[in-house]
């Protein structure tokens, strides 16, 4: 049964009818582990975690949520709501520390540690890693502030900043033809009139761009660049999608600092749910 077809009044017994802390509801299947690893690293918490199928089908839960109708939990992508002015926390609506889950999972440690395991060679790229991203978030920078205020000013546009294919130097290349995005910023610039003084980005400005990133613009350029890796140690092997997203959960389990800001931030969200 899909989570949709419960009424208010059955959500709100669902816990004690699972005989469980609470139920959380999160956007699509991706979510679960995640989310999942989460609270059984934060917390004693028992939770039943349900997909909903996306955003806009969790939108009216937090909603309820936030108006007192439902007990639940919702936890949900961060997105930029996060650096708006009229943003107020609940504690019983969860966010993701970067735009998305993404932004967790897929650190340079993960992306070093899964290159040596797929070229099978006792192999540390982290320096390079590093590098690579940087480039990438350089690059990428003009295109991500233009998104935040494409966001913070409900202009729904379509920026582009859904996926990296259309600003890469090639089809299956992970660094950023620059003079390509460039003239796409300038055309958004042009063609619909967006454009930001210093002042708009003052909620983002500090934050590394890695972290305002789409999920998938990066899970896809991360996936090209392991992939680019694997293949100069003399791998003819592809890594998917999906077992990038299996790593990426395993590192989350067993090798991510929770005692660092990003954990911290996890730790202290769980926490407060029951005030």
């Amino acid at each position: 049964m899909q989570a949709l077809e419960y009424s208010d009044e059955a959500i709100n017994a669902l816990d004690a009818f699972l005989e469980c802390d609470y139920i959380l509801f999160v956007e699509g299947d991706d979510d679960v582990l995640f989310w999942s690893t989460v609270f059984c690293k934060c917390s004693d918490l028992s939770i039943d975690i349900r997909p909903v199928g996306g955003v806009n089908e969790l939108k009216p839960y937090v909603d309820k949520v936030k108006a007192g109708e439902l007990d639940c939990l919702v936890a949900k992508d961060a997105d930029y709501t996060k650096h708006e002015n009229c943003f107020l926390p609940h504690p019983r609506v969860l966010y993701t520390y970067g735009y998305s889950i993404e932004n967790t999972l897929y650190k340079p440690e993960l992306i070093s540690s899964v290159i040596g395991l797929w070229s099978k060679r006792n192999v540390d790229c982290l320096r390079e890693v590093n590098d690579w991203l940087m480039r990438f978030a350089t690059a990428t920078k003009p295109l991500f502030y233009l998104d935040y205020i494409n966001y913070i000013n409900n202009l729904e546009l379509d920026t582009g900043a859904g996926h990296c294919q259309q600003f890469m130097q090639g089809r299956y290349s992970e660094e950023v033809d620059e003079i390509k995005l460039n003239e796409h910023v300038g055309l958004l610039r042009e063609t619909h009139g967006i454009s930001y003084v210093a002042d708009e980005l003052t909620p983002v400005i500090d934050i590394p761009v890695p972290l305002l990133m789409r999920g998938h613009f990066l899970q896809s350029a991360v996936l090209r660049f392991v992939n680019r890796k694997v293949k100069e140690f003399g791998r003819k092997a592809n890594v998917s999608a999906d077992a990038l997203y299996a790593h990426a959960i395993h590192h989350l389990q067993n090798a991510f600092c929770w005692e660092d800001e990003e954990g911290v931030y996890y730790s202290k969200q769980v926490r407060s749910i029951n005030g």
